[in-house]
C-alpha cells in the first residue's frame, strides 16, 4: 500500500496540534480524592541507571525527581500504597540484544535513586520493560482490590516501560471488568534524547497520545 504524504502529515499536523493543546493545558491532580482503600501508586525505574550513571541515564529524567519526592511524601502520609518497580537483569538479558547492557542485578545502577527511597515502598524488580509482566501490582495483598479506582502512574521512560505499563495494566482492568482507572502523571513521566533519532518532545507526546487512545486519563500535579 502506497500513502499520501501529504495527507498524513496534514492529518499528523492538525492532530497533534489539537493534541498539544490538551497537554498543555490538562486539569492538576487534586489528592484529596485520593485515599488508601482507593488508590495506588506505581513508579517506574527511577533508578540510577536511568537517572543518573550508565549508558541509558538522562538528564531530563533526573530533573523529575525533586517533584516527584515531594508528591511521593504526600502520597505516603495519606497510607496510600506504592509500588516501586525497577530494571534489575541478569548478565545475560534478552533485552540486551535490543538495548545496550544496563542495570544488571545487584549493581549501582539497578538501584532506586536516593532521593526517592523510602521504607514504605513496596519493591519489585523486573527483566523487561514492561513491568505488568513481572507483578500484576492489584493482586498484591496490600491493594484493596473491591475499592480500587485509582492506579497513578509516574516514571521513566514515557515511550517504553510508562507506555507498556500502563497500556498492558488498562487493558487488564478492561478484560476482568474492573472500573479502577491508569492515570499517568505527565509531569511526572520523562524520557531521553538523541539529537537526530530520539526527540523527547515528540517521542513523549506520541506515547502520551496513544495511552490516552487506550484509555489511560492524563493529569499534572
Amino acid at each position: 500500500m502506497n500513502y499520501n504524504k501529504n495527507h498524513v502529515l496534514q492529518t499528523l499536523e492538525s492532530t497533534f496540534s489539537t493534541f498539544i493543546d490538551t497537554v498543555n493545558h490538562l486539569d492538576h491532580l487534586n489528592p484529596s480524592q485520593y485515599t488508601s482503600d482507593n488508590t495506588m501508586i506505581v513508579m517506574i525505574d527511577m533508578i540510577n541507571g536511568f537517572c543518573k550513571i550508565g549508558p541509558l541515564h538522562s538528564d531530563f529524567v533526573n530533573q523529575m525527581i525533586p517533584k516527584m519526592a515531594r508528591f511521593l511524601d504526600t502520597m505516603i502520609k495519606k497510607n496510600i500504597p506504592v509500588i516501586s518497580y525497577r530494571d534489575s537483569h541478569p548478565a545475560d538479558a534478552g533485552e540486551f540484544d535490543y538495548f545496550p547492557p544496563h542495570c544488571v542485578e545487584d549493581s549501582e545502577e539497578s538501584e532506586l535513586v536516593s532521593e526517592l527511597q523510602r521504607t514504605e515502598l513496596i519493591d519489585i524488580t523486573k527483566n523487561s520493560t514492561n513491568g505488568f509482566l513481572a507483578q500484576n501490582p492489584i493482586d498484591l495483598p496490600i491493594i484493596n482490590k473491591e475499592h480500587l479506582e485509582h492506579i497513578l502512574v509516574m516514571g521513566c521512560v514515557t515511550d517504553i516501560c510508562v507506555r507498556d505499563f500502563s497500556t498492558t495494566m488498562t487493558k487488564h482492568l478492561q478484560e476482568i471488568n474492573h472500573s479502577a482507572r491508569v492515570t499517568v502523571i505527565e509531569n511526572l513521566v520523562a524520557t531521553f534524547h538523541i539529537e537526530g533519532s530520539h526527540d523527547r518532545e515528540t517521542e513523549h507526546l506520541l506515547a502520551l497520545y496513544h495511552m490516552q487512545a487506550s484509555g489511560i486519563k492524563l493529569v499534572r500535579v
